[in-house]
């Protein structure tokens, strides 16, 4: 019996089987290689101190940084004062308060009215006292006007520019007794704001003497 001749496909078929087998082979051998690699690292396991959390020694105490953070800061009353702004304010020149004087003058005039008193173009400072008198309605005293010499006579009640004469006293027979009060009112501006200030002052005809 004669052997059948191989032929090219056959050769072909037989080449490929070949391959196959070897490919599969080589994969086979990678994968035992990766498995024994992996084997041999250790795997982490996590410890039973990593689970129950930080040690005492890693937690920082905590410090205040020097201001109570529910407390409401108050500031100093001095701040407060500081910040206030006063000036204590003037009073018109005697020629605006005479000419102010005159046209209330004219408007008592026109109203048929009693005209004002002329110590009232006067500040409290600018009366000197010069004596007192006594008669059936009472007290009165004699002031003279400093910027112009003028002499008036008021009693209690008599209204300056600035305040105005609350009690009069002394010896009618000694000008040097004489004593009248006045309640004199100057103004100051805080903070854009007019605030009117009151005080008594006394003067006698002894303090020009």
């Amino acid at each position: 019996m004669k052997a059948k001749p191989i032929t090219v496909t056959t050769l072909t078929v037989l080449l490929i089987l070949s391959t196959v087998i070897a490919v599969t082979a080589q994969d086979k051998s990678e994968q035992a290689a990766a498995k024994a690699e992996g084997a041999s690292q250790p795997q982490q396991v996590k410890t039973s101190k990593e689970l129950m959390g930080p040690t005492a020694d890693s937690i920082r105490p905590y410090r205040p940084s020097g201001r109570d953070p529910f407390k409401k800061a108050v500031k100093p009353k001095g701040a407060r004062a500081k910040q206030l702004q006063s000036r204590m304010l003037g009073f018109p020149t005697l020629d605006m308060r005479r000419a102010e004087f005159r046209q209330k003058v004219e408007q008592a005039r026109a109203r048929d009215a009693a005209e004002p008193d002329p110590v009232s173009q006067y500040l409290v400072s600018e009366l000197d006292v010069t004596g007192v008198f006594r008669d059936d309605r009472g007290f009165g005293a004699f002031v003279r006007a400093q910027p112009t010499g003028t002499m008036f006579f008021v009693r209690s009640g008599t209204r300056c520019y600035n305040g105005e004469v609350t009690r009069i006293g002394g010896d009618a027979s000694d000008p040097g007794s004489a004593k009248v009060m006045f309640r004199e009112i100057s103004y100051m501006e805080v903070n854009g704001k007019q605030s009117p200030q009151e005080r008594v002052v006394t003067k006698s005809a002894a303090d020009k003497k």
